[in-house]
């Protein structure tokens, strides 16, 4: 393995915080459908507050899930099943591009469309990473270097 590509710790952080936040918003909406919903207990205000931080576990559990590899042979990319694998005389470029307020790496196929790896990215504010062009580099070099096959020497006898 050559480099492996996981979201940062500040990515996955934010990440469960919004996945957690649009839980806590359906609560309340739901809560607020109900009837006798302005009465609320002291058990309802914790079934408003549980999914943050509900969701900041799962996010934490995404930084795991989410990861690219690569290796001499390709990339090796997961989400939420097995790896995905493209070898790497397949692609034919690797550049940023912006997508859904986040530049992310575009992986650009011969016989398909673009792969978007999953990590690195670079979002906004909390969802940067500081790093990511230094990674996104890495991925560039290592695709022109692996990118016609591998190029062993050939075995010659010791003299």
């Amino acid at each position: 393995m050559l480099a492996e590509f996981r979201l940062t710790w500040r990515q996955a952080v934010v990440r469960g915080l919004r996945w957690g936040g649009l839980g806590t918003g359906a609560v309340i909406v739901i809560a607020g459908a109900l009837p006798g919903h302005r009465q609320l207990s002291e058990l309802a205000w914790v079934a408003v507050l549980a999914p943050l931080p509900l969701g900041v576990l799962c996010g934490t559990a995404d930084r795991f899930r989410a990861r690219v590899r690569l290796d001499e042979a390709g990339l090796r990319g997961r989400a939420y099943g097995a790896y995905a694998f493209v070898a790497w005389r397949r692609v034919v470029d690797v550049r940023a591009e912006r997508r859904r307020g986040r530049t992310v790496v575009a992986v650009y196929l011969g016989d398909a469309g673009p792969l978007r790896l999953r990590a690195p990215y670079d979002g906004v504010l909390l969802d940067r990473d500081p790093r990511f062009e230094q990674k996104l580099v890495l991925i560039c070099q290592v695709w022109e270097g692996h990118r016609h096959g591998s190029r062993e020497p050939e075995a010659r006898p010791l003299s």
